[in-house]
């Protein structure tokens, strides 16, 4: 943020990252950076089960960062904005959240498990700040 950022702007901001503050919402959105997907495509290539994802749809929609499109019976999301698009966008080139474009409960037959820290909590992982060399 500018040094010049009005009080309104920073908890504006600060609103907007509490609502991407969860795992599983940063994984939702991560995904929905790809393209809008139903709630049956998201359970099922995130394996977050559906009360868990209806939960945090919702926190996602009330923080405005994600829109709906009711097709018949089926509920499909897309990220909300611009905004949100390029925050999930950094997020995903810093932290690698969206570009395995795989689901990752799928896998090839005769392929081993994910190992432990993949998935949700992967994006929390500490990295080293480079430092003004631009190395790590």
């Amino acid at each position: 943020m500018p040094v010049n950022a009005t009080r309104a702007e920073t908890e504006a901001a600060a609103e907007f990252l509490k609502g991407l503050s969860n795992p599983n919402r940063l994984m939702i959105a991560a995904r929905l950076s790809r393209g809008e997907a139903s709630v049956g495509d998201l359970e099922s290539e995130l394996g977050i089960r559906q009360p868990t994802l209806s939960q945090q749809l919702a926190g996602l929609r009330e923080a405005g960062l994600v829109a709906t499109r009711r097709d018949a019976k089926q509920v499909f999301y897309r990220l909300a904005d611009e905004k949100a698009a390029r925050i999930v966008g950094v997020l995903s080139h810093v932290y690698g959240l969206a570009a395995d474009p795989q689901p990752r409960n799928r896998r090839p037959a005769g392929t081993a498990a994910p190992e432990p820290g993949h998935g949700a909590s992967r994006f929390a992982r500490i990295l080293p700040f480079p430092d003004a060399g631009g190395r790590a």
